[in-house]
Formats: structure tokens, sequence, C-alpha cells
């Protein structure tokens, strides 16, 4: 069972093992365990977000990230709505992603508009509440 969820402590040891796969651990990321939401396929991690307050009513998700053998499955999809949520929950009105050529076209199928560009980077913004009253690029049409 499918199951995204607030990361807890002992989640760590999982977590980098999954990282690893990209040649990354968690404490390389410098997210906060309390910041962090991770996806749960029975009792193995398979994808792990994390933010960054800026200000008062702006965040950035610093990391969205899904294991190459779980892709394609909504999962990346449920993970940024459930970080975003909880930002909105915590009245963050405005979230900042930093994209990179090989996550571009995930987030304009989620619907974020382009804020700038940043060397050879994208990024992203989402407005909440408004994020949630508009539908995903690739699933306009199909409702």
């Amino acid at each position: 069972m499918i199951q995204i969820r607030m990361m807890k402590k002992s989640d760590v040891k999982s977590v980098d093992q999954m990282l690893r796969e990209d040649q990354l651990e968690f404490e390389a990321l410098f997210l906060e365990i309390e910041q962090c939401f991770v996806v749960e396929d029975g009792s193995r991690i398979c994808g792990l977000s994390g933010y960054r307050q800026l200000e008062e009513e702006k965040a950035e998700l610093v990391y969205l990230y899904i294991r190459e053998e779980d892709r394609g499955f909504k999962l990346g999809d449920g993970l940024l709505r459930a970080t975003l949520n909880h930002l909105d929950h915590k009245k963050i009105r405005q979230i900042y992603i930093t994209s990179n050529e090989r996550t571009d076209g995930f987030f304009v199928a989620e619907g974020l508009e382009i804020a700038m560009k940043s060397g050879e980077n994208l990024v992203f913004r989402a407005e909440l509440p408004d994020f949630f009253n508009t539908p995903c690029k690739s699933s306009r049409g199909n409702a």
C-alpha cells in the first residue's frame, strides 16, 4: 500500500539508501526532517520531498525525488501535492522550485508557472491555494 507521510528520524537510513542511487546522502541535502515527506510502498521508501521556509508566506521546495523504478505511477504528483497541501495549511502562499532539464517537463505538466531563469535552470512558482484550483496540464480534458 502506497502512503505519503511526514518523514521521521527512523527513516533517515532508508532515505540514505534510496539517495545513494544518485550518489547523495540525506545530510548533504541540508534538509530538516520535520520539513520532509516520504512516499512509502509497504515498508520501502521510494520518494522524498523537502522544503525550506524563506519568509512568513514564502517557501522553497528544495528536493523532490522518486526512485527511477517507481516513476510513471503518479507518485511524484502525489508527493508534490501532499507537500504543497501541507504548506497551504501553514499559510504559505508562494512556493518556488528550482528545476533542471530532467525535471522541467514534470513541473510544466503539473501546471506550475515559470517565474524566472536562474543560470541554466528554470525557477517555477506555485501560488497557494490557487494551485489546487487548476488541473495539471496532463489531466486537462481527461476529467
